[in-house]
């Protein structure tokens, strides 16, 4: 029979849930700390978003390997790319929305952040057989060029719409 996702994703698509909400208030209730900065939002842009899907699957990932111990290249590449398909789909669903109807609402960004991080793990679940032969260093790399990335513009954001917060 086939199925969507396993039914341990359930566990985890429950747990990025959670761990994106709480780091969702995390910088303004550490005082601004800097270092928070760089994997929780510091602004309401879609951009700073995002890190809301990456940061608690990277960490949620090394959970996972730490307890179960799968194969790592394939438990790491699946996530990645999992993540990232999640990452584009709460994208492009909230610039659709919100262009059709010219303004944010907060039910649909909820709901779009729970459908991405669903999307993460049905497309992790789907793609994990077929990185039995990832290449662990590549994999590592992609994973910390992703985090650099946020790191990066989360310091020094360019002046165009996904870096940028609402008006």
């Amino acid at each position: 029979m086939y199925h969507l996702y396993h039914r341990r994703d359930f566990t985890y698509i429950l747990w990025t849930f959670i761990l994106g909400s709480i780091c969702h208030f995390l910088y303004e209730f550490s005082d601004y700390n800097p270092f928070l900065a760089l994997i929780v939002p510091v602004n309401e842009s879609v951009w700073e978003h995002l890190k809301l899907v990456f940061f608690p699957v990277l960490f949620l990932t090394i959970a996972e390997y730490s307890l179960r111990r799968p194969n790592p290249s394939m438990l790491f590449a699946s996530r990645f790319v999992g993540v990232i398909f999640a990452m584009a789909a709460i994208t492009v669903l909230f610039y659709l929305y919100t262009f059709i109807a010219g303004r944010s609402i907060l039910l649909l960004d909820i709901l779009i952040y729970f459908t991405g991080i669903c999307l993460c793990y049905i497309a992790s679940s789907n793609l994990f057989p077929r990185f039995r032969r990832a290449d662990p260093m590549k994999i590592f790399f992609c994973w910390f060029l992703s985090a650099l990335l946020f790191f990066f513009f989360s310091c020094c954001p360019p002046e165009i719409g996904l870096f940028l917060p609402p008006q």
